[in-house]
C-alpha cells in the first residue's frame, strides 16, 4: 500500500482522492497508475513517497470491550479453571461447565510469534488458535516472525532508537536530569518528552512522516549501512494505523513505561493444598506494561514449555496445575527489560498427613511396660492427638501413663489388665486428618484375657 504525503496536508490514501475528485469536480482525469492527474490541481512541491508495511488492523469481531463472565448459572463454572485461549460455559442440558474455545479476545495490541510462524496480537489470540486448531501453539521469540518480508530487522531498529536516543542524550546533558535514561525509567520519560516537542514541529500533539523527514534532514539521520529510518517509527509504532504518532505511542517506541509495585506487594505468600492449581499473579502495574517473565533459580520459566507450568496469560500470571512438593518455593516476576523492578512468590503447599502406629496389637503380662509410638508426616507438621476407647488420655496422664517423644509416643507402666483397649493415634494439620489404631490386651491377674488371633483389633 502506498501513502504520500505533502508538507501541507496530511497523507491521503489513493481511494480517499478519486473519491475527493468525484465530490469536488464532478470529474476526474485517472493517470495510468491509478490515481488523479495532477495537471488538475496544478503543480505541487515535491513529495516524497514512502511505501509502508500495513500492519493487520484489529478483527471487527475484536472490537468489544470484553465477553460475559458468566451466562445467568455461575455455579458449575466457578473455580473451574480450563486454561488459556478458553472458557467455562454451561451447558443447558447436562447442567455441567464445559470448557469451550473463547469465541473473542480483548481488543489490545502485544504482539507474539506463534510456533507456527504467525504473528499474533497478543497472547490470547495466540492461545485461542490454539485450542481452534487442536494442537498446540508455543511462544517463539524469534525476530523473523515479526519481520517477513521487511529490511529493517528487529536488532537494527532497536540500534536505530538507541542511537536517536543517545543523539538526544546529548543534546540536553546540560540540564543533568536526562543522562541516567538508560536506569531510571523517569528520567527516560523525561527525555522521550522532549524528543516529542521537537518532533511535533506544529506542536498539534502527532508526530508524521512530513515531521519524521524534518528531523532526519537536520539531524543527518539518512539511511547507510541500517536498512532502519525514522520512518520505522511509522511502520511499527503507529498501533492504530492513523499514519502519525500520539504521544502515547511514541513513548511506546522508545520503551517509556512507568511501572509501580506497592511495597507490601513485594513479597506474596501462597499457600495451596497439594494436588489443587495455584495461580500467581505479578502486581506490577503500569500504563503498556511489557510482558511479564518468571524466574525460579534463576531459570526463566516462559521458554521451558513445561506441562505443569502453563504459559503466561495478558494478566501476567504464573498458572501451576496439580501442585506438588517439587514446586514448593520462589517464584519472581519481573517486566521485560525491567528486571530491577521485581516481586517474590513464595509459593508453600500444604500436604494431608499420613500416619502408622505400630505395634498394630500387642499382649502384656501385669506389671510390664508397653508402649505404643505414632509416626506422621505431613506439611506443616502434624499435631497429635491420642484417645483410649475413643475418650481423650491427656486427662488421665499420671506417672504411670506418660506422653513423650513430643507426643508422639504413649509409654504405660506397670500395666494392669484395666489398660486394656484400643488406643487411636490422631494427626491434624491445615490440609487434613488421619488416625490409626493400636490395641493393647493385659491379662487379668485372677483370669486369663482372651486374646484374638493376630491381625485382628479388638474393640
Amino acid at each position: 500500500m502506498v501513502y504520500i504525503w505533502t508538507h501541507r496536508k496530511r497523507p491521503m490514501k489513493t481511494g480517499r482522492w478519486w473519491s475527493a475528485a468525484i465530490l469536488l469536480l464532478g470529474l476526474a482525469v485517472l493517470s495510468t497508475d491509478g490515481r488523479p492527474s495532477m495537471e488538475e490541481f496544478g503543480s505541487p512541491p515535491h513529495r516524497p513517497v514512502v511505501r509502508f508495511r500495513h500492519k493487520d488492523g484489529i478483527p471487527e469481531s475484536l472490537r468489544i470491550k470484553g465477553f460475559m463472565a458468566h451466562d445467568g448459572y455461575p455455579g458449575p463454572c466457578e473455580h473451574k479453571y480450563c486454561g488459556l485461549g478458553r472458557h467455562c460455559v454451561v451447558n443447558h442440558e447436562s447442567g455441567q461447565g464445559d470448557c469451550k474455545c473463547l469465541e473473542h479476545c480483548k481488543p489490545h495490541y502485544k504482539p507474539v510469534c506463534g510456533s507456527d510462524g504467525k504473528l499474533y496480537q497478543n497472547h490470547c489470540e495466540l492461545h485461542r488458535a490454539s485450542c481452534l486448531r487442536g494442537h498446540k501453539i508455543t511462544i517463539m521469540h524469534s525476530e523473523e516472525c515479526f519481520y517477513k518480508d521487511d529490511n529493517c530487522r528487529l536488532s537494527d531498529y532497536r540500534k536505530l532508537k538507541t542511537k536517536i536516543l543517545e543523539l538526544h542524550d546529548k543534546r540536553y546533558m546540560e540540564s543533568n536530569i536526562y543522562k541516567n535514561h538508560k536506569d531510571d525509567m523517569v528520567s527516560r520519560k523525561h527525555l522521550v518528552e522532549m524528543m516529542f516537542k521537537r518532533f511535533d514541529a506544529d506542536n498539534n500533539g502527532h508526530v508524521d512522516a512530513s515531521e519524521l523527514s524534518q528531523v532526519i534532514k537536520q539531524e543527518g539521520l539518512s539511511k547507510d549501512i541500517s536498512e532502519c529510518t525514522l520512518f520505522d517509527l511509522l511502520k511499527y509504532n503507529d498501533v492504530d494505523d492513523d499514519e502519525h504518532l500520539t504521544k502515547e505511542e511514541f513513548y511506546t517506541a522508545f520503551d517509556v513505561y512507568l511501572l509501580i509495585l506497592p511495597d507490601d506487594q513485594k513479597v506474596k505468600v501462597t499457600t495451596v493444598t497439594v494436588g489443587q492449581s495455584a495461580v500467581l499473579t505479578c502486581a506490577i502495574a503500569g500504563d503498556r506494561r511489557p510482558p511479564i517473565l518468571w524466574k525460579r533459580n534463576h531459570q526463566l520459566l516462559n521458554s521451558l514449555n513445561l506441562e505443569d507450568i502453563n504459559d503466561f496469560g495478558d494478566d501476567g500470571s504464573l498458572y501451576i496445575t496439580k501442585v506438588t512438593t517439587t514446586h514448593m518455593g520462589n517464584y519472581t516476576c519481573h517486566a521485560d527489560g525491567y528486571e530491577k523492578l521485581s516481586q517474590t512468590h513464595t509459593l508453600q503447599v500444604n500436604v494431608p498427613p499420613v500416619i502408622r502406629v505400630y505395634p498394630e496389637s500387642q499382649a502384656r503380662e501385669p506389671g510390664v511396660t508397653a508402649s505404643l509410638r505414632c509416626h506422621a508426616e505431613g506439611i506443616p507438621n502434624p499435631q497429635l492427638a491420642w484417645l483410649k476407647n475413643g475418650m481423650d488420655i491427656t486427662t488421665k496422664l499420671s506417672k504411670q501413663l506418660t506422653l513423650q517423644a513430643n507426643g508422639s509416643e504413649v509409654h504405660i507402666s506397670n500395666v494392669h489388665f484395666e489398660d486394656t483397649g484400643a488406643y487411636t493415634c490422631i494427626a491434624k494439620n491445615k490440609a487434613g486428618m488421619d488416625e490409626d489404631i493400636s490395641s493393647l490386651f493385659v491379662e487379668d491377674s485372677a483370669r486369663k484375657t482372651y486374646l484374638p488371633p493376630s491381625g485382628q483389633k479388638s474393640l
